[in-house]
């Protein structure tokens, strides 16, 4: 008899195709069912594996049990078959092998800084991580080719989340700030909890109003799981939907409906966030559960208010979208306003109000009195937005702030490195001027985490280019910026740092054709067409005198204060530069801006530090070292008179 019509006659294959069906049914129930119960993630694939176990072992049985009469009974002719025997636990072997296969290795939890990597590779390759970084300056080799980035796979750590901005399906357009605060709330609270990686708000944000794929929108924000939802809020009631979606493969492991008050908000975004956190199998204790709500905004009107004065800020630094930052910031100071009046400790909202003020002492047009009343609402601010923080490394960022606009330093070399190594995902005004003074390595190791966190934030992506340049590193820059290019494209502030790099690699016919890509008549075109016409030899003076023609065009003429510092430094016009910091440094708020201008400028000492007593008064108690790092060195050339 054949092998097949000994398999008829046992009913092997009645057995084997009805287990297979039971298995699929048992295998899809327990996918569906196991995000209901909050089971956690492995328990649907331990079924899988069980069942696949047991179908070779459905089979052996169904070979050597014959069903009958009295009961099931060994099957005479298949005693003493061991060839049969054999091939059925080699089936079995192979079954288990297969399943494996496809099966992840074990969970690593993420590195420290994020698991996004930043390769590049020219004259070699190296990799960009917390190990490879100093805050010294080191020469680089050149390379015949630009930097490219190994862009292989990466794999998300399955506790991270990104929350996108929950749709407004209120009929009423000014429903949507409630809708923006509510999924903005819902983020801060998930980041409160210990052992979640959660994408920041910058890189969630971005793809408010668009219809992407998950998988997609999981891979740029390299998370696990999604969180969606909509907002329905009229005057009387509130409907809230919220999913948690695995974006692996779609599923839905959590969902739920909220019929609420329309000020029971922060009992929801609470409860979603303890839901999500369930989920992803993170145990809350009440310390973190105190944490969450500690953070939560309990007004409201006031997050709204706040909603509206990020739109604005965002705005504003927006040159497509605003042609005056001063006059915007202040239409956005007039929300964050109404915000605090509600919520007296809404320190968000006083920290981001104080970036009107600096911008007001930074820009030269301002008056002497504007400027007095711009640092003491500053330092007004300050003290209430350190004061109300939710954690230190937040407070600490904000206490750096507060010392630059003062008038006491000590220590700041200090705090500046500890507020930079704990950053994080945090934004922070006037951190870059780290650069300058020795702590660019540690700040790139800070960018680099920022990057992997928010990793849509172009802000992120220039500091980060800036810092490596700082660093020494222009290849590590070149390889941030190509990063930046392909997942929101490019920027004039990145392009500036691009040209920047390749000068110092000595590629200077590539960094000549980034130019047209910078905007025309913008500050940091001239800045960078300033360090390729050092390199070439061109005429310096000339351009810089040039450019003047063009200024009016600009979205922030204070930036073209930079412009002018670097020509002072690339003509080496030392007496012109001594009398620009001498008036800067006379005003309230000189020593904040004379830092801020080295920092940007990127050009080492560009005066004497006795032209600004004010200033040098600051430094020596600050224990920030002098001079700062000369990332120009070798391009400049004797000239007399002021460019």
């Amino acid at each position: 008899m054949s092998f097949l019509a000994e398999l008829k006659r046992r009913n092997v294959h009645k057995v084997g195709a009805a287990y297979l069906v039971a298995a699929w049914l048992l295998i899809q129930v327990a996918a569906t069912m196991a995000p209901q119960l909050q089971l956690p993630e492995w328990a649907p694939r331990l079924i899988t594996l069980i069942l696949l176990i047991g179908f070779p072992i459905a089979l052996i049985l169904a070979w050597f049990l014959e069903r009958t009469p009295e009961g099931l009974k060994a099957e005479p002719a298949a005693q003493g078959n061991k060839r049969v025997v054999g091939a059925a636990i080699v089936l079995a072997a192979l079954a288990v092998g297969w399943y494996l296969r496809g099966q992840p290795v074990a969970e690593q939890g993420p590195s420290p800084g994020g698991d996004a990597r930043w390769t590049v590779a020219g004259a070699g390759k190296a990799e960009m991580g917390p190990e490879s970084i100093s805050g010294s300056v080191t020469s680089t080799a050149t390379g015949p080719s630009p930097p490219k980035i190994d862009s292989g796979p990466i794999s998300a750590p399955r506790r991270s989340v990104a929350v996108l901005p929950f749709v407004n399906m209120s009929g009423d357009a000014e429903q949507e700030y409630f809708a923006d605060g509510l999924s903005e709330e819902i983020l801060n609270s998930l980041t409160r909890i210990d052992g979640m990686q959660v994408a920041g708000r910058t890189s969630s944000f971005q793809f408010k109003g668009k219809n992407e794929d998950l998988r997609s929108i999981g891979q740029k924000l390299g998370v696990a799981s999604v969180l969606e939802g909509s907002v329905r809020r009229g005057k009387g009631a509130m409907r809230i939907t919220a999913q948690l979606i695995r974006v692996s493969d779609g599923i839905h492991v959590w969902s739920q409906t909220y019929d609420r008050a329309p000020d029971d908000t922060l009992a929801v975004q609470l409860d979603i966030a303890e839901h999500v956190a369930s989920a992803l199998d993170v145990v809350l204790d009440d310390v973190q559960r105190e944490r969450m709500r500690a953070s939560g905004v309990q007004n409201v009107e006031a997050f709204i208010a706040f909603q509206k004065g990020q739109r604005l800020f965002r705005d504003a630094h927006d040159p497509e979208r605003s042609s005056n930052l001063i006059a915007t910031l202040r239409l956005a100071n007039v929300e964050f306003a109404r915000a605090t009046s509600l919520e007296r400790d809404f320190a968000a909202a006083y920290y981001m109000g104080t970036d009107l003020y600096s911008h007001i002492v930074l820009t030269t047009e301002t008056s002497a009195a504007e400027r007095s009343a711009a640092l003491d609402a500053a330092r007004r601010d300050l003290v209430l937005a350190a004061r109300y923080a939710h954690d230190a490394p937040t407070r600490a960022l904000i206490e750096v702030d507060r010392q630059l606009i003062s008038d006491d330093w000590r220590g700041l070399a200090v705090r500046l490195k500890a507020a930079t190594i704990t950053q994080e995902c945090r934004q922070a005004s006037w951190l870059l001027i780290g650069n300058a003074f020795g702590i660019a390595g540690e700040r790139l190791v800070s960018m680099r985490k920022f990057m992997a966190c928010d990793p849509l934030s172009g802000l992120a992506v220039q500091q980060a280019a800036a810092a490596a340049n700082w660093a020494g590193q222009p290849d590590v820059a070149l390889a941030v910026v190509a990063l930046g290019e392909a997942t929101m494209g490019g920027s004039d502030s990145t392009s500036m740092q691009k040209v920047r790099a390749l000068v110092t690699l000595g590629r200077l016919d590539e960094a000549r054709s980034e130019l047209p890509s910078l905007s025309a008549g913008s500050a940091e075109r001239v800045i960078g067409e300033l360090v390729v016409a050092a390199k070439a030899g061109a005429d310096i003076a000339g351009m810089s005198a040039g450019s003047r023609d063009a200024r009016h065009l600009g979205w922030n003429p204070g930036y073209w204060e930079v412009a002018d510092v670097l020509a002072e430094s690339l003509l080496d016009n030392r007496a012109a530069s001594n009398r620009r910091a001498a008036e800067i440094d006379a005003v309230p708020g000189g020593p904040l801006k004379l830092a801020v201008l080295l920092s940007l400028c990127q050009c080492g000492a560009p005066f004497d530090l006795d032209a600004a007593p004010n200033f040098k008064a600051r430094l020596a108690e600050s224990g920030l070292p002098w001079p700062p790092v000369d990332l120009i060195a070798g391009l400049r050339k004797k000239e007399t008179g002021a460019p």
